[in-house]
């Protein structure tokens, strides 16, 4: 795709900005005028009707390439701003959410700003004639009312107040936006002295990673990343070798000899490194797509539910069924990830919803309320110790694979699935209190409810589908919670009668869970790419409430036919649901990237 960068005339030579968006392959560099803001701002417009992503960046503007890079090359953002977090120092910007809510110029003030503009905009070509119209409209009010100011920070406002999603992007490496000789100095020594292999890796790494993947994984996986880039391995490929080494593991748990179950647990954190490079790989070389982010997660639900099953069949070969516990540790996880996803997705989408207001208002309207045990969790969280703290409790991936190799090796299978119980239930109350104070407050119009993103989700089959995506149980606060219900529904029903009829033949319902939750998440994470199976493959596995009625009615002719229903309902559904629908998916998806 063609970019084309708009360099705004400030109070330093603009050859840095140039020269930099030049390695990043930005061609047709043009200036706008930066001392007559109503010129400018109409100018700017004019680019913005190109029909091209446009980036516009201050010629005040240092920064590293692979700063500026987040804006120009990653597909996950199609209109972003990069701003530095913190305190503000004159170009005021107030994010949540990773979006964009208020951004301040000379005429326009930020309540509690978050962070400052570093002067590089993006805006991608579906939103190219939104901007335009934003920005002939502010130009025509500076130039009514006489006003002067920073060409950019008027774009800035004019988008967000015009409800054009901008993303909140923050820089990797030095960077710093003013025309002050001893401002620039200090940065302009950092950069000729920065590593820019380094940066880029750093540039790899995600935001919102746990404790131990951060201060663990992540060191031991950059060397792997710079080999797999040696190598030329894709995203894909290195995902692929992660679940082979994970389903190695799970066998080693399954052998129960000591040797093996201690290889296994090395095995299970080799896997998980292996696990943080694919990302990695991806964001360093900016080869991302809906299918890699499918077979990036789905791969991982596979590997965890395989060393259930490991730690069970292990267990098995000692005389202890564990069966039974390790579906209930499936359940517990499944359900807390679907809780967890929707809620994330959903709050971003009601929290950031930016009412559209006047571009000639002084104030922003201000910032809402987001309750005091919020607010105080919030204070707290900004203590280094605190917020690390929380993001343990809350038991992601790499602290729950820890457990399983460290509990494994010390006590055996049954402490590691105990311990995955205990601290997973421990994490979804913590959770969960945290979303229903949260959503409690939320005052999102309908719109803006994500429902498009939950309907999918419900996965009703015959019986019970009616179709109705605009539901308003799912734009309403708690929406959110409704798939995750279906799901204790569900496999909480598979539990209980299995408990009742089959205590010591859990394996069957085991297997018939572990589709049954393949199948959730597949849906899930096609909801997530804004898309949902097809009827036909919802229908032909009858739907949660046809597999539920299914479960009932084998329960009530006895153990034997329930038996029967897993053995042959889980091979049935594999099919279906692992084989077919995999294939429909991946599919669609290459059609789609072929285009």
């Amino acid at each position: 795709m063609q970019v084309r960068a708009c360099v705004l005339v400030g109070r330093t030579p603009a050859d840095h900005v140039v020269g930099l968006l030049g390695r990043l392959g930005v061609q047709d560099a043009v200036c706008v005028p930066g001392d007559d803001l109503a010129a400018g701002l109409t100018a700017l417009a004019g680019e913005a009707r190109r029909g091209q992503r446009l980036v516009v960046t201050t010629s005040d503007l240092l920064a590293a390439g692979a700063a500026v890079g987040q804006l120009v090359d990653d597909p996950a953002v199609r209109t972003g701003l990069l701003v530095a977090p913190g305190a503000a120092t004159g170009h005021a910007v107030r994010a949540q959410q990773r979006r964009v809510v208020s951004a301040g110029s000379e005429q326009h003030d930020v309540s509690r700003p978050t962070g400052s503009s570093l002067g590089a905009l993006v805006v991608g070509v579906a939103d190219g004639p939104a901007a335009a119209e934003a920005w002939d409209a502010m130009a025509g009010l500076a130039r009514s009312g006489g006003w002067a100011g920073d060409v950019l920070d008027h774009a800035a406002v004019a988008l967000v107040r015009r409800q054009v999603e901008v993303v909140a992007v923050a820089p990797i490496g030095p960077a710093t936006r003013s025309g002050d000789t001893a401002d620039r100095a200090p940065v302009e020594r950092q950069l000729a002295g920065l590593d820019g292999e380094r940066v880029l890796l750093e540039r790899a790494n995600r935001p919102d990673d746990g404790f131990y993947s951060t201060f663990v994984l992540r060191r031991l996986s950059k060397p792997v990343t710079a080999a797999a880039l040696r190598l030329g391995l894709s995203p894909n490929q290195v995902s692929l070798l992660s679940l082979a080494v994970g389903l190695a593991a799970a066998a080693l748990f399954w052998v129960a000899s000591g040797w093996a179950v201690a290889l296994g647990a090395v095995l299970l954190q080799v896997s998980i490194v292996v696990d943080c490079v694919d990302g990695e790989v991806a964001r360093y070389t900016r080869r991302f797509s809906d299918l890699g982010a499918w077979l990036d997660a789905s791969t991982d639900r596979v590997k965890e539910y395989a060393v259930y099953a490991g730690l069970a069949a292990g267990a098995g070969r000692t005389g202890t069924d564990l069966w039974l516990l390790a579906a209930v540790v499936m359940t517990m996880q499944t359900t807390r990830h679907m809780w967890d996803y929707d809620f994330q997705r959903v709050q971003r989408v009601r929290e950031t919803w930016v009412p559209a207001r006047a571009l000639d208002v002084r104030d922003d309207g201000g910032v809402r309320d987001a309750g005091a045990a919020l607010e105080l969790s919030a204070r707290l969280s900004e203590r280094p110790w605190v917020g690390w703290a929380k993001k343990v409790v809350h038991m992601p991936i790499g602290e729950r694979w820890l457990l399983i190799s460290v509990a494994v090796v010390v006590g055996g299978p049954r402490w590691a699935l105990l311990g995955l119980l205990a601290l997973g239930l421990l994490a979804l109350l913590y959770s969960s209190a945290g979303k229903v104070l949260r959503c409690r407050r939320w005052r999102h119009p309908r719109e803006q409810s994500a429902h498009w993103l939950l309907d999918p989700q419900l996965d009703l089959g015959p019986i019970a589908d009616r179709r109705h995506p605009d539901g308003p149980s799912l734009a309403g606060a708690y929406g959110w919670a409704v798939p995750g219900l279906l799901r204790v529904l569900e496999m909480g029903t598979v539990l209980v009668v299995t408990a009742w009829l089959l205590p010591h033949h859990a394996q069957w319902a085991f297997a018939w869970l572990f589709v049954v939750a393949f199948h959730h998440y597949d849906t899930l994470y096609r909801a997530l790419a804004g898309r949902r199976p097809p009827r036909w493959l919802v229908w032909s596995g009858l739907g949660v409430d046809g597999r539920t009625a299914l479960v009932v009615v084998a329960a009530a002719l006895g153990a034997t036919a329930l038996k029967s229903l897993y053995g042959v309902g889980s091979a049935l559904l594999l099919v279906l649901f692992v084989v077919v629908a995999s294939a429909q998916w991946v599919g669609d998806l290459q059609r789609q990237e072929g285009r």
